[in-house]
């Protein structure tokens, strides 16, 4: 399990992605804080990038299970 939180943690974009749905959702706070009704549009592009961040790593696992089960037919 550690072994798949560690590749989790190191594909490509995830930590990017992290930071940048953090920056929203702080965004969205202070929205909401601020009584602006405009904390919509940030928490849709914060839950998107999870969304897309959740595609990443089950395609990254993908690939990475299908470089690490080589099977050659002959």
């Amino acid at each position: 399990m550690k072994n798949f939180i560690d590749s989790v943690i190191r594909t490509p974009g995830i930590l990017f992605m992290s930071v940048l749905t953090s920056g929203f959702m702080v965004n969205a706070g202070v929205q909401y804080i601020n009584g602006t009704n405009l904390e919509g549009p940030n928490l849709l592009a914060a839950g998107c990038l999870v969304v897309g961040q959740l595609a990443l790593v089950v395609v990254q696992q993908m690939r990475r299970f299908g470089q690490d089960n080589k099977l050659t037919l002959q």
